[in-house]
């Protein structure tokens, strides 16, 4: 698939169901990969920022609009699904997984054991600075701030902002969230 708005060094694989606008920006080599079992949804005016990769093997990922991912960012696995909303920012080299191997069974190596998967939801107006990790099954408040550097393993408030490892609420961004 090479369009206006596609880089010539991006790497575009669909073999499941992909909607990209012709207002979404793909720049130099990023790679999105969704495969049979795979669906994504663009918003309009999406940007892909050099070597952004988007992985979806198996289950889906929908964004709104305005939202843009920060060069080295990558989206693993969103198997329960991935939903984000307008107008976020998803700085560079941030992970957002949406699955975590299996470990429970001792004598059964932990590669062959089943994978847990959780849905991630970003509500809209969210920035995830720099090097942040997502976890699967973790929510983001609409207008929350996710610090450069944060895991975030539990829910995320709207209008919180989390720093640190594992994130924890540092304070509330004023006239946001409920």
């Amino acid at each position: 698939m090479i369009r206006k708005g596609i880089h010539r060094t991006a790497v575009v694989e669909c073999y499941g169901s992909a909607a990209i606008p012709e207002s979404t920006i793909i720049e130099p080599l990023a790679v999105v990969y969704v495969g049979e079992r795979g669906r994504l949804t663009l918003g309009e005016r999406n940007t892909l920022y050099p070597g952004v990769t988007l992985r979806i093997d198996q289950g889906w990922m929908e964004t709104g609009a305005e939202v843009s991912f920060g060069s080295g960012c990558h989206i693993y696995e969103p198997r329960a699904g991935l939903t984000i909303g307008d107008h976020c920012m998803i700085a560079g080299g941030v992970l957002i997984c949406g699955v975590n191997h299996g470990y429970a069974l001792r004598g059964v190596p932990m590669r062959q054991q089943a994978s847990a998967a959780a849905p991630i939801v970003i509500g809209v107006d969210v920035w995830i600075g720099m090097g942040a990790i997502i976890l699967p099954g973790v929510t983001l408040g609409a207008g929350a701030i996710v610090g450069a550097g944060a895991v975030v393993t539990s829910d995320v408030a709207p209008g919180a902002m989390v720093n640190g490892v594992p994130a924890r609420f540092v304070k509330s961004r004023k006239g946001v969230g409920a």
